[in-house]
């Protein structure tokens, strides 16, 4: 069976997918194996450790946008400096009756997402090769992986909150206690199963 670590993880925690959604994350792995050394999108080529430390991974805001008590459906999202599509690609191959635009400004990780929504045959992903500062639309959400410092995340997002958006930060381990001021800040945490790890994600959003 293909996919094994992904399966795994995904029924021991709970995130239900269709047999036609496992076979679009096989293409998602191999298009990330074959580009990835060549434009230097992932260090991480394995096949468990891209199931487990992007797909699944990118997953898990399933859970926390339930916790947080986000209804994810009929909504655009937007995925700020997604990369090599993540979380953004796992999250709209699931929920497809809400849109995603891949907010990246490197050329060829763009020509890459273009790549995987042709492959993928995702007509919710939008590629906006640009940066996020220069985008002007009303987000439902906005979503960052891999931030070190969610103060700078609002900086570059801020003219996107004041307009409504909600800004979803995944953590990892790390915790995030400060407060920052005109922002209301909730952290949702939990136990991920299967992997040794309390998962961490802060969700921001103006408080005018």
């Amino acid at each position: 069976m293909s996919l094994e670590r992904l399966r795994e993880l995904c029924e021991l925690n709970e995130i239900d997918l269709f047999e036609k959604e496992y076979k679009k994350f096989e293409r998602y792995r191999e298009l990330l194996k074959k580009w990835g050394k060549r434009i230097n999108i992932t260090s991480i080529l394995s096949d468990k450790e891209i199931e487990e430390k992007h797909f699944f991974d990118s997953l898990l805001g399933l859970k926390a946008f339930k916790l947080y008590g986000f209804d994810y459906h009929n909504k655009l999202l937007g995925d700020v400096g997604s990369g090599g599509g993540f979380p953004g690609v796992p999250l709209a191959i699931t929920i497809q009756n809400s849109t995603f635009d891949l907010i990246e400004s490197r050329h060829k990780r763009c020509v890459f997402l273009e790549q995987v929504k042709r492959e993928l045959e995702l007509p919710n992903v939008k590629v906006l090769c640009t940066r996020v500062e220069s985008i002007d639309r009303n987000y439902d959400m906005l979503l960052m992986r891999a931030v070190e410092d969610p103060i700078e995340a609002i900086k570059i997002t801020k003219h996107l909150l004041e307009k409504g958006a909600i800004l979803c930060i995944y953590r990892g381990k790390e915790r995030f206690s400060q407060e920052i001021p005109n922002y209301i800040i909730e952290e949702i945490s939990f136990e991920v199963k299967g992997i040794k790890l309390r998962r961490h994600f802060l969700f921001i959003k103006s408080a005018k």
